[in-house]
């Protein structure tokens, strides 16, 4: 087992920045709106969900991260690197995602940004690699149509259910 301590890290910054988004969405105006929810509602609930979910993930990681102790050097370079190439992934397609979300509406900027984190992180963890060509074609191709029903589906819950206005 390799020592890797990306994953208390990030498990880490997701606590601090989910409660960070909770203290700023108390600052959100409350403005009448149909309906009994305010509009820092969603926020303060999903930031607050975060916060309690990763507390048991970097409990679980830094237990790993103790146990995994000595490991090969070259292992460990190895995995740190591709810990760190897989979050400046993730902070560049999120920073892309933030930047086309409302010139190409929701559904495509959402898709692009799964499909992209799906297939990017495969690449990156070295996964890709080791994949024959069908395995690779097999892949792209449920990469698609996982992007697509995801964004699909949370537009219809928050446009139809909650009726929260998106790009489109």
């Amino acid at each position: 087992m390799q020592r890797d301590i990306g994953k208390p890290l990030f498990d880490l910054v997701l606590l601090i920045a989910s409660a960070a988004a909770f203290a700023l969405s108390t600052t959100l105006q409350n403005v009448e709106i149909v309906g009994d929810l305010s509009p820092s509602f969603f926020p303060k609930l999903i930031s607050g969900l975060i916060f309690l979910f990763a507390i048991p993930c970097l409990i679980k990681d830094i237990r790993e991260w103790r146990a995994a102790g000595g490991g090969d050097a070259d292992g460990e370079r190895l995995g740190s690197a591709r810990g760190l190439a897989q979050w400046v992934l993730i902070v560049a397609l999120t920073v892309g995602y933030i930047l086309i979300f409302e010139a190409f509406g929701y559904i495509p900027s959402t898709a692009l940004f799964a499909f992209c984190s799906v297939i990017g992180l495969a690449i990156v963890s070295g996964t890709w690699q080791e994949m024959g060509a069908t395995a690779r074609l097999k892949a792209v191709l449920m990469a698609v149509v996982f992007a697509v029903i995801l964004a699909v589906v949370i537009f219809y819950v928050f446009t139809e259910l909650f009726e929260i206005p998106l790009p489109d």
